[in-house]
């Protein structure tokens, strides 16, 4: 885990924090897929999210849920998730490997506690920046999958990947990168914070045996983590959303388009024409994904790196 108080984390190399980290990401995409595709689908959604509007497509949740089912079937909800899992693997190589590195030089260099939650807020952020860059291109793509119904523009990711580089350049697998990053820092940042936090709590108050977090445990403080994170910046998450489908002409079926010139005026469009409420469509999913994924992907980490740690002691 992102922090572990423990000496044996020392004997773990760099490859088997990043390998830890791609494996939790992968096997946490797979399962909180389907609350990526309902999320999105109502944030890329102008028309209001109510039962009331008759424009509207999705209005509710288990609404949206029936409809995706109906009109695309069981794998609708897992629509971009190629791209979904190369976003995730590669975030979570990334993620975890620099947050190691940051925290552990924030001791041998800068002689910082590494347990301290200002260090955990600082190099979470620090490594939800280089996570979001590396894998940015593979959450345009996977945005994209999702948006488009059964009337397909783009057929597999090289061809997604080909169409948006010839018809709208480099530019396209980057639309949405500066909310991406003002977004993540913080959330990250949090993410770790209050995950530290509550795993202090947890061992000051004699619950964890031998100062080691139950899989209960693991997964109540990565959802607390992750819901508490995702709250605090979900504005920026629908504004890039938002971004990443401009140039995108394959929502056939889905309402109105929404068009806009950057994050400001993304946020403000959004504001003037759904109310401040717009700001937090899709919250609901969001939630829900985001204490799921961080959960899964906390646990999943600690479980592979105990594994790593295990077959070291069998040699």
């Amino acid at each position: 885990m992102p922090g572990y108080e423990r000496d044996d984390s020392k004997s773990l190399s760099n490859l088997e924090y990043a390998l830890a980290g791609g494996a939790s990401g992968g096997v946490t995409r797979f399962f909180c897929q389907p609350f990526d595709v309902l999320k999105i689908r109502f944030q890329l959604q102008v028309e209001p999210i109510s039962k009331n509007s008759l424009s509207s497509k999705y209005n509710a949740v288990y609404q949206a849920l029936k409809t995706i089912l109906i009109e695309e079937g069981i794998f609708g909800l897992w629509k971009g998730h190629n791209a979904g899992q190369l976003l995730s693997i590669t975030y979570g190589l990334v993620q975890f490997q620099t947050f190691e590195f940051f925290t552990k030089t924030s001791s041998t260099v800068l002689n910082l506690d590494p347990t301290a939650s200002d260090v955990h807020f600082l190099c979470g952020s620090l490594s939800g920046v280089a996570a979001t860059m590396a894998s940015f291109p593979f959450d345009v793509a996977k945005t994209r999958f999702i948006a488009q119904g059964n009337d397909r523009l783009y057929n597999s990711m090289f061809h997604a990947f080909k169409t948006m580089l010839k018809d709208e350049g480099v530019v396209s697998l980057f639309r949405g990168l500066t909310p991406g990053i003002l977004l993540v820092a913080p959330q990250t940042g949090a993410m770790f914070t209050v995950h530290n936090m509550l795993k202090k709590l947890f061992r000051d108050a004699n619950l964890m045996p031998n100062n080691v977090p139950t899989l209960g445990q693991n997964l109540f403080i990565g959802s607390m983590a992750g819901l508490i994170s995702k709250t605090l910046v979900y504005p920026m998450d629908l504004s890039r959303k938002r971004l990443q489908l401009q140039g995108f002409r394959g929502r056939k079926g889905f309402g109105e388009n929404f068009n806009c010139r950057g994050m400001m005026n993304c946020i403000l469009r959004t504001i003037k024409h759904e109310g401040v409420r717009g700001l937090y469509k899709g919250l609901a999913p969001s939630i829900i994904k985001a204490g799921v994924t961080t959960a899964f992907h906390f646990t999943g980490y600690d479980m592979f790196c105990r594994l790593f740690l295990a077959s070291h002691k069998n040699k």
